[in-house]
């Protein structure tokens, strides 16, 4: 039989910011937990929206920050760092995909972390995130004299 691995063996999955009034609170959420990417070299997040009505917006967007409880966040710049979604119906449900390599962090930003937003205010929006990291890197061990 070939190799056999289940998906938590290679992705490292961190749920965040479930959340039922988007647009009631302050326009976005972002997560509780910025991830550190010192041991991974890819990152992919996705973000669930439901209930948005018709001809709002839902934006996800990658944030960069120094600790994991971002610190110094600043939005990330590269073309998959953000996805947008145009609402036909309040009854959609859609997932938006951001992902980011660890070489499209800038010099001195360490962890990864998402906001989700939006331009509709009267909070009925449910969202949701969820970050995966993938293709773990670990410290190549010594040799022996």
């Amino acid at each position: 039989m070939g190799n056999v691995h289940t998906f938590t063996s290679h992705i490292r999955a961190v749920y965040g910011c479930l959340d039922a009034a988007l647009g009631g609170e302050s326009g976005d959420v972002k997560v509780t937990t910025f991830v550190n990417m010192k041991n991974y070299d890819m990152i992919a997040v996705q973000g669930i929206a439901s209930e948005v009505a018709s001809g709002k917006i839902i934006t996800l967007r990658l944030w960069e920050a120094t600790a994991t409880d971002g610190s110094g966040s600043q939005s990330m710049t590269h073309a998959s760092a953000s996805d947008t979604f145009t609402s036909t119906n309040t009854t959609d449900t859609d997932i938006l995909i951001c992902q980011a390599r660890g070489e499209d962090l800038s010099s001195g930003y360490t962890h990864i972390g998402a906001k989700i937003s939006t331009n509709q205010t009267d909070g009925t929006e449910v969202v949701g995130v969820i970050i995966n990291q993938m293709r773990a890197r670990y410290k190549q061990a010594s040799l022996p004299a």
